[in-house]
């Protein structure tokens, strides 16, 4: 839990920098595009920076000291669909037969694990189905992508930076995952009163018209 918390806070403690930096191409994009800046789009875009900058950090961060990537070697992976299934049965203490086990069951490791690897790719769903309209087939894909770049980097030791892999690649991750970002698909398009973000371009561009004329 302590490696999870110091991971989002690098993350937040980059998010200024990289939205200095990216604040001028962004703005630059709507001005040539709307000729108008449309806050919730840039509103849309620093969420999906901070969003970034904390997934990353978490699937790659801390990084391993000298000491211990010196000793790093082979490429590790868990190749067994559901496997989790077994870790849940095997590590936590759920009994079928007892209704009492299943609270402490929930909120055990091996399922928060799960739980969290869903979590951690909903809003990468959710962004892609409000800012950029992808249907459900794009953004399973998306989801997919993204999670096989995440656990191809953990497999070859942040792509082969390190002589070893310092996190452990898992099937199991990647369903979890790409599951994430389905489920964020599916809470965008629940929501029908969300107004569509294409709705506030085409106000600035009636504002404009409006000066205009």
């Amino acid at each position: 839990m302590n490696n999870l918390m110091q991971s989002i806070l690098i993350g937040i403690s980059n998010f200024p920098f990289f939205a200095v930096i990216l604040t001028l191409p962004i703005f630059a994009t709507q001005l040539m595009k709307y000729k108008a800046i449309n806050p919730v789009r840039i509103a849309v875009n620093y969420v999906a920076i901070l969003y970034f900058l904390c997934l990353f950090a978490l699937v790659f961060l801390p990084l391993p000291d000298m000491a211990k990537a010196s000793q790093l070697s082979g490429y590790k992976i868990q190749l067994i669909p559901f496997r989790f299934l077994a870790d849940i049965i095997k590590e936590s203490p759920l009994v079928i037969t007892n209704i009492h086990t299943y609270i402490p069951a929930i909120f055990h490791r091996a399922v928060l694990q799960v739980v969290f690897n869903v979590i951690m790719t909903i809003p990468f769903g959710m962004l892609l189905s409000y800012y950029f309209e992808f249907d459900a087939k794009k953004v399973f894909i998306s989801s997919l992508c993204l999670t096989l770049f995440i656990e191809i980097g953990q497999l070859t030791g942040l792509f082969f930076i390190y002589s070893g892999s310092y996190r452990f690649c898992d099937i199991d991750d990647i369903m979890a995952n790409t599951l994430g970002g389905v489920i964020g698909y599916a809470a965008v398009k629940a929501c029908h009163f969300l107004p569509k973000i294409k709705s506030f371009d085409h106000q600035l561009v009636s504002l404009q018209r409006a000066k205009t004329t």
